[in-house]
């Protein structure tokens, strides 16, 4: 059946297109603008049968082009793109519920916005994919919906919104991911007549503990974690300034003779502590509160292996199924009732019979079809969320089960992820009100958000660079929910200076550390002392202070938070010039986040006095004499170092 002629609409980037309504079918479509000022416009996409019934909904797209305008780089959550997409390096964006965020931006030479393009739908998938035309010299965008099973339905209305004015990149990209999270909300409110605290939690502020620097198995120890462990790192946790510990994978029985990785050895859904290695976990929750530490456990949620009991249950109710050797383990379908009513009951009783503080929620971006899954998605190179082309290409025998349709009340999958996040939260916090939940980056977007307390960046060992632009993005788009950045390991046969790099990457961000405490060299740990203590006495200026993380097109070289009575600043580029004293603050401090001797400061006014401390906090002479008017210094501020200027 061919489609119909597209449906067109001049909009303030030119001619847009819609295209996919079949001919003859029963669906109609009709676009409408909104031009509430010059330079933004919400384009308006309506859908409706014919026949007033519900239909299955055919995948329509709006495609449009839009001038580059001097753009320099394209910006997509969490993937990190600083270029502008070309035809063989296209931008694509596969958000729905459980992964990513409706949001695509371009960016010029100035650190200023030349175009931010969203869209109000925040649980089904939406596909965006951006590339420069070089027939044209612009940009072609295309906007699709439905490009994945869906929910018979008889009316739909989406909105895209274009914003063209040229104004600071991270204040737009702000604005627009406030913009899609007032639809989620909307989107929601079926949800919150049954549990009220899901989406008015969010807004709310956030806990306490979601606020302080965490402690976390993972790097430290993978798989090789014990009892005694936990606890030892909570003790020396405690007396660093750390206020909480997540005991990550590695606690639950495995099958360790089994080849193929811990993935292989893990015995995912039944979620009973290995014995040899934590016989009482409820001893263990108690012994780290009593060190003064919230405690916290992670759950991969969509996975269930063939090694566990429950395999025999569930794994003919699983959307797809992955073999590598003797290993088996398959993604839990959410939209069987009684998967999901599984999950809430097992995390429900955790919560309860361990008194469990908070809960690590994992891999939920594996919830989905695999043929309907971004081939860029996170995590594509390795298991178990693979999207469909990068399983093809790493192992063939990842496939969907043949599973008859009865049984499940949803055909959508991200609508049954947050149904399933819905009964997960409510069996959480009927055990403990006050539990804290964890997210990863992949699934950050304003329908799942309201189910977390905090969003970390997603995995990137030991990378400077790309744990700062991730918690950066993650903090202009993230709300008032807290941001921690990836968990932070390095060489303890590196200097302290290079060692404090990985902690400055993410000083905007609450910081998680994943390091065996006991065997850091003395230095280190008067850097990790020094610049926690830092940290938590400036953390309400870190994370609650107006937030400038300045030239995204050159992975955000100057990062600032700039509150009334101080600013903090960070430079991670050499040569970088950073402002000291903003907004009239009467104390500036300049974090040194390079491996560089010194830093070149502007001083709108003359400082008062100047400080100057080494990575472990240790005072350091300041020859420079103090201007008598506004000037710009380079001052020999040591690296991994701190500058406090006093007006």
């Amino acid at each position: 059946m061919e489609d119909e002629t597209p449906k067109m609409l001049e909009t303030i980037l030119g001619p847009a297109a819609l295209a996919g309504i079949p001919e003859g079918g029963p669906w109609r479509a009709s676009l409408a603008s909104v031009r509430p000022e010059e330079g933004l416009e919400e384009i308006v996409l309506s859908l409706e049968t014919g026949d007033g019934a519900p239909h299955a909904p055919p995948r329509v797209a709006l495609a449009l082009h839009a001038p580059v305008r001097g753009a320099v780089a394209c910006w997509t959550p969490q993937h990190v793109h600083f270029e502008m997409p070309l035809p063989w390096t296209q931008a694509r964006v596969g958000a729905n519920a459980a992964r990513d965020l409706p949001l695509y931006a371009n960016v010029g030479p100035d650190g200023a916005a030349r175009l931010v393009l969203a869209v109000s739908e925040c649980v089904r998938r939406v596909a965006i994919r951006g590339v420069v035309d070089e027939f044209r010299a612009d940009e072609e965008l295309e906007v699709a919906f439905f490009t994945e099973p869906e929910d018979a339905l008889s009316r739909y209305s989406v909105r895209i919104r274009l914003d063209t004015r040229l104004r600071p990149f991270a204040t737009a990209l702000a604005e627009a991911a406030d913009w899609t999270d007032g639809f989620a909300s909307a989107q929601l409110a079926a949800s919150a007549a049954r549990h009220s605290s899901l989406v008015t939690r969010h807004s709310a502020e956030p806990p306490e503990a979601a606020r302080r620097p965490w402690y976390s198995t993972w790097y430290s120890y993978h798989q090789n974690v014990t009892a005694d462990a936990v606890v030892a790192e909570a003790r020396a946790s405690r007396r660093l300034g750390m206020r909480g510990l997540l005991l990550d994978a590695g606690w639950m029985k495995s099958r360790p003779e089994v080849p193929g990785g811990w993935m292989a050895e893990a015995r995912f859904g039944d979620w009973t502590p290995d014995p040899r290695k934590f016989p009482d976990m409820r001893a263990v929750s108690r012994a780290v509160r009593a060190e003064g530490l919230a405690f916290g456990l992670w759950f991969a949620l969509p996975f269930v292996s063939r090694h566990a009991a429950a395999w025999r249950k569930w794994h003919d109710r699983t959307l797809w199924i992955r073999r590598g050797g003797s290993a088996e383990w398959g993604i839990l379908d959410p939209r069987f009732p009684e998967v999901r009513a599984h999950l809430a009951s097992l995390v429900g009783r955790a919560t309860r019979e361990w008194e469990l503080d908070a809960l690590k929620l994992d891999f939920i971006d594996s919830f989905e079809l695999r043929a309907s899954a971004p081939a860029n998605a996170p995590g594509a190179l390795i298991a178990p969320n693979l999207p469909q082309e990068a399983a093809e290409r790493s192992n063939p025998r990842a496939f969907e089960p043949e599973i008859p349709a009865e049984g499940r009340d949803f055909v959508s999958v991200p609508r049954a992820v947050v149904a399933l996040m819905e009964e997960v939260s409510a069996a959480i916090r009927a055990a403990n009100p006050d539990a804290l939940v964890e997210f990863r980056q992949g699934y950050v977007g304003p329908a799942i958000r309201p189910f977390g307390s905090m969003m970390r960046a997603s995995d990137c060992p030991s990378c400077i660079a790309t744990n700062r632009i991730k918690t950066v993005d993650l903090r202009l788009t993230s709300g008032a929910t807290p941001v921690h950045g990836d968990m932070l390991e390095w060489d303890l046969g590196a200097s302290a200076e290079d060692a404090a790099l990985q902690l400055l990457a993410t000083l905007f961000a609450v910081p998680q550390v994943s390091v065996r405490l006991a065997e850091l060299p003395p230095r280190h740990r008067a850097m990790l002392r020094f610049w926690l203590r830092f940290w938590n006495a400036h953390r309400a200026t870190l994370l609650g202070a107006p937030f400038r993380p300045l030239h995204p097109e050159a992975a955000y070289p100057v990062v600032a938070a700039a509150g009334a009575k101080e600013t903090v600043t960070a430079v991670y580029q050499s040569g970088a010039v950073a402002d000291a004293l903003q907004d009239g603050a009467a104390t500036g401090y300049v974090a040194n986040a390079t491996a560089a001797e010194g830093l070149v400061v502007r001083f709108p006014s003359p400082p008062r006095s100047l400080e100057l401390y080494d990575c472990t906090g240790r005072r350091v002479p300041c020859a420079s004499r103090l201007p008598r008017s506004a000037a710009i210094l380079d001052l020999p501020v040591p690296p991994s170092g701190l500058l406090v200027a006093h007006r």
